[in-house]
């Protein structure tokens, strides 16, 4: 994905869980993405709209596990569609790529794509921005959900 984005600090919902299990938004804090990459559409991250207090300070999608602090939840996702890979300016696309999901509800209303029944699935993508303008994307399938973790 060599390509210009363009990037802002976007709320991310820091969830809590209570004694009896129940998940919440705890906090918001913040975390840096591709402007392109959020919107209203099912396949695009939605916007926190969380009026709940605001740490100010940032959360990172970094993978490594020996970091303190908070990981935040995401969606692994694949990209195997070769035939539209022209969408993507500059380079190959990724194959893999791990997407912040921002708000614990649409993080509950995502589903793994089954890649056995194959077709088209509800709620199963997200498209990735590939270009400097947001002009074009590719459809990311939902390989793993993975939740937030405190460490």
């Amino acid at each position: 994905m060599a390509r210009g984005i363009r990037k802002k600090d976007f709320d991310y919902e820091v969830d809590i869980t209570a004694a009896d299990g129940t998940v919440s938004v705890g906090a918001r804090m913040l975390i840096s993405m591709d402007i392109y990459n959020t919107g209203t559409a099912d396949t695009k991250v939605k916007e926190s709209t969380s009026t709940v207090v605001k740490i100010p300070a940032h959360v990172s999608l970094n993978l490594n596990e020996k970091e303190y602090g908070i990981h935040p939840r995401y969606a692994y996702c694949e990209y195997a569609d070769t035939a539209s890979a022209a969408a993507c300016y500059g380079v190959t696309p990724k194959r893999f790529v791990s997407i912040p999901i921002l708000t614990l509800a649409q993080f509950a209303d995502l589903n793994v794509y089954d890649f056995e029944a194959g077709g088209t699935q509800t709620k199963t993508t997200l498209v990735v921005n590939h270009s400097f303008d947001g002009s074009a994307g590719l459809t990311y399938k939902i390989r793993k959900l993975v939740n937030q973790v405190s460490i």
